[in-house]
Parts: C-alpha cells; sequence; structure tokens
C-alpha cells in the first residue's frame, strides 16, 4: 500500500510536470497569426517559429536521455525546471525574430529534459502490468496542458507575452520544491550510450519510433496550418485558441483509456484508427472553407493524436525494456522521434503552405498512409518489466 501511494504521488509530480510544459508549448499556436502580423514574416518563417520548440527537443532528446540515465530521472527534472524557468520568460519579453526562436529551442530543449525525467521515473516507479496506463495517464495531463495551453496564448494575446509567459518562473520554482521531496530513482550501474546503441539493434525500437514520429509530423503541420487557415478565414485568436482547446479535451479523456486496451489488445490496434482519424481531420483542415468545418478538423486531429500517442510511446518503453535498455535512454528515444517530427511537420508545413494549404495536407496524409502500414507489420507487443540501468 505504501509503494501504491508513493507512486501516485510521484505520478501526481510527473503530470504537473509534463502539463507545465506542454501549456506553454500550446500557447504558442494562436498567437502566430499576431507574429506573421507584428513581425511581417512568412507562412515558412511561422513555420520555423513554431518547430524552434521542437527543434530543441530534437538536439536534447538523446543527451536527455543520457543524463537521466546516468544521474537519475529526477535530477533530469530539476534541471528542465530550472531552464524553463529562465527561457520561458525570455520568450516572453523577446520583440526580435531571432530571440523568439532562440528562446523557443531553449525552451524545447529544457521541455525534453522534463519529459525524459519523468517519463524514465514513472516507468521505473510503477508496476509494468499498468505500463500503459501511467504513459496514458502522463499523456492525458499534457493533453490538458494543450487545452489550458492555447487559451493562455490568447489571454497572452490580450494581456501581454511578459506577464504570463514570465509567470512560468513562479511555476517552476514550485514545482522544482516538489520533485525535491520525491524519492530519487537511482541507476544501479549506468548504461554507456555504446551499450544501448548495441542493445537497440533488430528490438523493434526503429519501428516504434517511427510510429511515433508520424503522428508528432502531422500535428506538426496542424500548429502552424490550422491557425493560418482560421485567420485567413477570419476566425479570431480566442476562435483558434478554443479549437485547440476542444481537441485537447477529446485528447485528454481518450488518453489514459487509449493506455489500458493498449495494455490488452497490443499497442498498434488503437494507432492505426488514429491515422484513419487523422488523415481525415488534416485534410479537413487543407481543402475545407467553413470555419466551423475546419474548426471540427482541428478536433479530429487532436482526437487522432490521443488515438496514437500514447501506444506508440508505451511501444518504444516496450522495446527498450524488452532490450535491456535503460528507460532514461527510452525517454530520449520519444523525445527524439517526438521532436524530429514535430520539427519537420511544422517548417514543412509552414513552408508548403505558401503554395497552398491542401499541399501539406496531401503530404501529411501521405505520411500517416505509410505509418498506418507499418503499424500493420508490427506486432503489438506486451510490458515487459523496466530496466533503470545496467
Amino acid at each position: 500500500m505504501r509503494h501504491y501511494w508513493r507512486v501516485r504521488r510521484l505520478l501526481i509530480l510527473c503530470s504537473a510536470v509534463v502539463f507545465l510544459d506542454a501549456v506553454f508549448f500550446a500557447a504558442l499556436t494562436p498567437l502566430l497569426p499576431d507574429f506573421r502580423r507584428d513581425l511581417g514574416i512568412s507562412e515558412a518563417s511561422a513555420g520555423l517559429l513554431s518547430g524552434s520548440y521542437a527543434a530543441g527537443a530534437l538536439v536534447c532528446a538523446l543527451p536527455g536521455g543520457w543524463f537521466a540515465a546516468h544521474f537519475g530521472p529526477r535530477r533530469a527534472v530539476i534541471l528542465g525546471l530550472v531552464g524553463i524557468g529562465i527561457f520561458s520568460p525570455i520568450f516572453g519579453l523577446a520583440e526580435s525574430l531571432w530571440l523568439l526562436n532562440s528562446s523557443r529551442f531553449l525552451q524545447g530543449a529544457s521541455g525534453a529534459l522534463l519529459w525524459a525525467g519523468a517519463m524514465s521515473w514513472i516507468v521505473i516507479a510503477g508496476p509494468e502490468e499498468r505500463r500503459g496506463a501511467l504513459v496514458g495517464t502522463l499523456i492525458a495531463a499534457a493533453t490538458v496542458g494543450e487545452l489550458l495551453g492555447s487559451p493562455i496564448g490568447a489571454l497572452a494575446h490580450e494581456i501581454g507575452l511578459d506577464i504570463v509567459f514570465g509567470a512560468v518562473a513562479v511555476i517552476a520554482a514550485a514545482l522544482l520544491a516538489l520533485a525535491m521531496t520525491n524519492r530519487p530513482v537511482h541507476p544501479a550501474d549506468p548504461q554507456s550510450p555504446g551499450y544501448a546503441i548495441r542493445a537497440a539493434r533488430g528490438s523493434g525500437i526503429n519501428s516504434a519510433m517511427w510510429l511515433l514520429a508520424a503522428p508528432s509530423f502531422a500535428f506538426g503541420v496542424c500548429v502552424v496550418v490550422a491557425p493560418l487557415r482560421l485567420d485567413d478565414l477570419g476566425g479570431s485568436p480566442l476562435l483558434i485558441a478554443a479549437a485547440f482547446a476542444s481537441g485537447s479535451l477529446v485528447e485528454t479523456l481518450l488518453g489514459p483509456l487509449i493506455g489500458r486496451a493498449s495494455d490488452k489488445v497490443g499497442r498498434t490496434r488503437p494507432y492505426r484508427a488514429g491515422m484513419l482519424i487523422g488523415a481525415v481531420g488534416i485534410m479537413g483542415i487543407g481543402a475545407l472553407t467553413s470555419i466551423s468545418l475546419v474548426f471540427a478538423a482541428v478536433v479530429l486531429c487532436a482526437f487522432s493524436a490521443g488515438m496514437a500517442f500514447a501506444p506508440s510511446i508505451a511501444l518504444i518503453a516496450d522495446a527498450a525494456a524488452g532490450a535491456g535498455i535503460a528507460q532514461g535512454y527510452a525517454s530520449g528515444i520519444s523525445n527524439a522521434a517526438w521532436g524530429g517530427g514535430q520539427m519537420l511537420g511544422a517548417f514543412g508545413g509552414g513552408a508548403l503552405a505558401g503554395a497552398g494549404f491542401i499541399v501539406p495536407a496531401i503530404a501529411t496524409v501521405i505520411v500517416l498512409g505509410v505509418a498506418g502500414f507499418v503499424a500493420g507489420r508490427t506486432t503489438g507487443l506486451r510490458a515487459v518489466p523496466a530496466v533503470s540501468g545496467r
């Protein structure tokens, strides 16, 4: 019973950490049309700004996983909280595009440490038979953050970015204090990167990474193309925020349910359904000309993300555990797959949107179709015990 409550307490902390990260990742979405007008930037530059966060997460993903595997998940969480508490206020005060991009990049790097620490901490501490549910709960917490992030971005539009993003420093300090009160998980004999690379060969991790990168790519396209599309159709920052908040609400409700389902029926069945729904949603964003229908298409895209993220992240954790790879590295691999997909989706979506919003939508449908095919050839792996170090 004592172990149960310790895991519950840790789950609350880890959920709060990824919640904070997701809030200020999503807060940019309704602000993109403002930046496009105020700074006079193109769709491609808007995509670069949106993708800078994911680029930072990608660059820091594997180093963050190594840090969590060698020095422990708690220290990774603490370092990530320090980073996000510094660079988020800088973003709120920035007035030039280069400083916005730079601070956004460093926010993403800090977020990679948060995710590597939080995910590996709860996977190692929790029972393996509930791994999908625990991962699903973290994904749900992150999507609650996305749910509130878009309205918070709209609030920043009204009262100022400096006030809203400056508040992150206070919240990060409070979470840092809470992290210090939770028992750390110490790797008994930290793995070397070389060992992890050798163990990953033939483990199924490459396929699992692709399965996570594909919906991340789609969502990267969505968070750039959908706000610009709604803005061109006359939508306000508040309406854009409402569209993404509604989608995040659906994803929040789905996360734990999909995680539990993947524990029972395998990881890939709900995933393939998500790919189909995502294809319909992204085509709706690119092709439809009604604000209400595009709004509904955004909700569909979030629905598909809820169907895909929890199973694919759990699949990476399963493959890593089966190969004897420390969960710190597994979390870093997940961050790399998410960051790479999100970055390419944001950059590519912004660049292709200049030729018409239907172009990035078609490209995304192709990516999702390939992912669905790969998932059909991937066995729905079951949970195996996690490894903290070797």
